[in-house]
């Protein structure tokens, strides 16, 4: 079954590694029979890469404001929030040419029903037309509404915690996601617990490579009054540090806040609304804002009922207070210069950009990757069931073999470092602070300079032969400090320690062969990589295998484009 809103909205494989895994499905493709399960799995991949951008899922505990967030970054309220029975549907939300809403069946019937007026689904989830559990997820196609910029897929999750629990149809789902962003309003035991499900459950590929935490409901955090961002930092910093292998970080947002901010409901009635607000006497307005009850029951406010229940229901009583403390700073408070405060205030902009960094600046390598890992299990699955006769066996042979050649291309080697991180957020690795801090960055960095540590290169014509030459020695001092690691007591260790050995050894050759530091030649005319520093890596105490400063490329071919 396919997973996903792959269809209409397709457009082309996009970057050098789909385009070349969608090559890999289109030559294999002739020799397995039409409808099979292989071709129907080579197909669902062709389909896949063709999407426009990464499919990111939003997953997480119940109420822990998925939904919420899912609107912020639509920049639409599609998803359904406060309505608890439609958050256990998987919802995909995708650009298309029109707002419809698409309902698949368990039984295979699709069909389309009306979504709310502007697009989404409804709360009342018997107007989808079938019970719940005759459905298999819903998709949601919105005519704008998405930033240019934002090209993305998102799946909208069941809460983890449901009565329920997560079905197998939320975990195909999640499964069938590039990226993942985990929301959690108040951290705990419980998220590391639920990190740990996803990641077994998707086989190793949800880790700290495509996995971002956000801290949602900064507001709630503490007694519920003040500035929440320190508190919601420090509790950012220390739960990235908790849940390290497991995620990249966590970012704090003020969920409710970033709705709106991002939002088409904001009006200048509203932005009218918040300025009579500004008028009422700060104590008493703070005396108000300390929960939702008070608010709504503020018989001597400058609002009636009906607008405290407006401003309430679009910013929560944070972004009330945050919007009243922007209306005198503003030259003209409406409701443009308010939703641009708002936005500030709401944290959404860290998130963005810390999506930016982690998934679009990797999602051709997150998107390949996910790719290869159906292709392997759709051969694994075809050779594990009724022996296949002699053509099909050497064709699923040549799929295999042409999967495996392609995760050796330097941006997919990243991917293998999954499971030493899984197996580092699990306890089973260990490793002093200085050597994680490299695994983490070798693991989730989108660049050499990130990858090593380094500082980003200022923008220029070109890198200059020092900044190569430094990353360079630096990766060549790397590899040697995870070489040191391979001679360790423990296999895990000496696996993991390889492949991260290996990673730094590209880097190096990456480094080292940039056109200012020229790649010699070898009489046939083809590049032979230089050799690193004699420096490098300490000389005392290594055993025969480790004492060549040369970092050891037996092992590993850059493979031919």
């Amino acid at each position: 079954m396919t997973v996903g809103p792959t269809g209409p909205a397709a457009a082309g494989p996009t970057g050098e590694l789909c385009g070349r895994v969608d090559a890999l499905c289109r030559v294999a493709a002739p020799h397995f029979p039409p409808g099979g399960p292989v071709a129907a799995a080579l197909a669902g991949v062709r389909l896949r890469l063709a999407e426009p951008g990464l499919r990111i899922a939003v997953g997480g505990r119940m109420n822990a404001g998925k939904s919420t967030l899912v609107n912020a970054l639509l920049g639409r309220r599609l998803a359904a929030t406060g309505a608890t029975e439609c958050t256990t549907l998987v919802a995909w939300f995708r650009g298309g040419v029109q707002n419809r809403l698409e309902v698949r069946r368990t039984d295979g019937r699709r069909y389309h029903v009306p979504g709310r007026p502007g697009g989404g689904i409804p709360r009342d989830v018997t107007l989808l037309g079938s019970t719940r559990e005759e459905i298999e997820e819903i998709v949601v196609e919105t005519a704008g509404g998405h930033g240019p910029g934002r090209p993305w897929t998102l799946v909208d999750t069941p809460g983890m915690d449901t009565l329920s629990g997560l079905d197998g149809v939320a975990l195909r789902a999640l499964g069938a996601a590039d990226a993942l962003l985990y929301v959690m309003p108040h951290p705990g035991a419980g998220d590391a617990e639920a990190l740990e499900s996803l990641r077994r459950q998707a086989h190793d590929r949800m880790t700290a490579l495509n996995v971002v935490g956000v801290l949602s409901r900064i507001d709630e955090l503490g007694d519920g009054t003040g500035d929440p961002w320190p508190r919601a930092r420090r509790v950012a910093a220390t739960y990235t540090t908790r849940l390290t292998g497991l995620l990249s970080g966590v970012v704090p947002v003020a969920g409710l806040l970033a709705q709106t901010a991002l939002g088409e409901e904001f009006t200048e009635t509203d932005a009218a609304l918040l300025r009579r607000l500004a008028t009422a006497p700060r104590d008493d307005l703070d005396r108000a804002l300390y929960s939702p009850h008070e608010f709504l029951h503020w018989p001597d406010g400058p609002l009636d009922a009906p607008g405290r229940a407006r401003v309430l229901d679009l910013l929560g009583c944070y972004g009330i207070g945050a919007a009243v403390d922007a209306v005198p700073a503003l030259a003209d408070p409406g409701a443009r210069a308010l939703l641009a405060a708002l936005r500030a205030a709401s944290g959404i902009d860290g998130l963005l950009d810390e999506v930016g960094r982690r998934f679009d600046a990797a999602a051709d390598r997150l998107r390949a990757a996910a790719a290869l890992g159906l292709l392997d299990e759709a051969a694994r699955t075809a050779l594990a069931g009724d022996a296949p006769d002699p053509a099909a066996r050497r064709a699923l042979d040549e799929l295999r073999a042409g999967v495996a050649a392609l995760r050796r291309h330097p941006l997919l080697r990243q991917t293998e470092l999954a499971p030493a991180l899984a197996d580092f957020a699990a306890g089973r690795l260990r490793l002093s602070e200085p050597d994680t801090a490299c695994l983490l960055r070798l693991a989730t960095g989108t660049t050499t300079a990130a990858c090593l540590g380094l500082p980003e290169p200022a923008p220029a014509p070109g890198t200059t032969a020092s900044q190569s030459a430094h990353a360079a020695r630096t990766a060549a001092e790397a590899a040697a400090r995870w070489r040191q690691l391979e001679s360790g007591p423990s296999r895990i260790l000496q696996r993991h320690a390889r492949t991260a050995r290996e990673l730094c050894e590209e880097l190096y050759f990456r480094a080292a062969a940039t056109p200012l530091i020229p790649v010699l030649t070898t009489g046939r005319g083809r590049g032979r990589r230089p050799s690193p520093p004699r420096d490098a890596g300490p000389a005392r105490g290594r055993s025969r295998r480790a004492r060549s400063p040369t970092p050891r490329c037996s092992r590993f071919r850059r493979p031919t484009r």
